[in-house]
């Protein structure tokens, strides 16, 4: 009988996985697996598992927030296992879970886990720090990952986004910005920034207007956005109207696709490294590896 590891966070999403776990470990015994559970008591600890014990099971699924996939990708890529994994979500906004269609539903998510249909898809390095989707600054992040859910619940997620692009003084978004230079396709840009991202996804904190439209999690390269400091109303007017149209206007958004790229900054800035606080840094050396993990999804 094959094996097969699942590590899961009994806290995220007020316990979801918890109340459907006897019908996930029915699904995973049903499609022919011995299953080892094991849930996760503190940070990294999913992480530090894994890569202890990646090459013992022929089948690895997580199941949490995005938090649990950025753990499942850096415990596994330091393993060095090549072992097929599987993503049950549970957390808030479940960007990963999103960009791959895989089912909120855990019954669903898990019967997706152990279907056969998998995508290889890229991960990133930051400064040497494995992530598996996006690594970002700037008042986004905080905006999309700190704001009360039962906020955006009520008047959605890219409503709320608008209606603090809205609401904002410009001397707020220069009180907030960060000086940047980036060198990236053997390019050099200098600006102040309100946001950044690279990655590999085509959501961010629950928004697909963040992202360029033809993002992609398979091609090899990141895909990056830089949304430059506005300075005055009608620049400010330019950028609302790029995230509601995904037409990137270089005036206001530098982006594009790259395999690598280097930001360095006039002080430490926090980065996010999928939606967890990745560090402190004021220079940012992020590439792509690609290929790095082959992953259930949904055809």
């Amino acid at each position: 009988m094959k094996e097969l590891l699942f590590v899961y966070n009994p806290h995220s999403g007020k316990g979801k996985i918890g109340n459907s776990l006897s019908d996930i470990l029915c699904i995973f015994t049903a499609a022919g697996y011995n299953v080892t559970v094991h849930p996760t008591s503190c940070a990294c600890d999913g992480e530090d598992f894994i890569k202890e014990h990646a090459k013992e099971y022929q089948f690895i699924a997580v199941g949490g927030g995005d938090g649990m996939l950025h753990e499942l990708f850096r415990g596994l890529i330091a393993s060095g296992a090549d072992v097929p994994c599987g993503y049950i979500p549970s957390g808030t906004i479940n960007d990963f879970a999103s960009s791959l269609n895989i089912p909120k539903s855990p019954k669903k998510a898990a019967k997706a886990a152990v279907s056969g249909n998998y995508k290889t898809v890229d991960a990133g390095l930051w400064n040497g720090g494995v992530f598996s989707y996006v690594a970002a600054f700037g008042m986004f992040t905080d905006v999309g990952y700190s704001t009360d859910q039962k906020i955006k619940n009520a008047i959605g997620p890219f409503a709320y986004y608008l209606d603090v692009l809205k609401d904002m003084d410009i001397k707020n978004f220069h009180n907030s910005s960060v000086h940047a230079s980036l060198s990236v396709n053997g390019e050099e840009y200098e600006d102040d920034f309100i946001f950044a991202l690279a990655g590999n996804t085509r959501f961010v904190a629950g928004l697909t207007s963040l992202t360029p439209e033809d993002a992609s999690m398979e091609d090899g390269l990141l895909d990056y956005a830089f949304i430059r400091t506005p300075k005055s109303l009608f620049e400010l007017d330019k950028i609302r109207n790029t995230l509601l149209t995904r037409s990137f206007d270089p005036d206001v958004i530098i982006s594009g696709k790259a395999p690598s790229l280097t930001v360095k900054t006039d002080k430490p800035v926090n980065w996010t490294l999928d939606g967890e606080l990745g560090g402190q840094a004021d220079k940012a050396e992020i590439s792509v590896i690609k290929g790095a993990v082959k992953i259930a999804a949904p055809q």
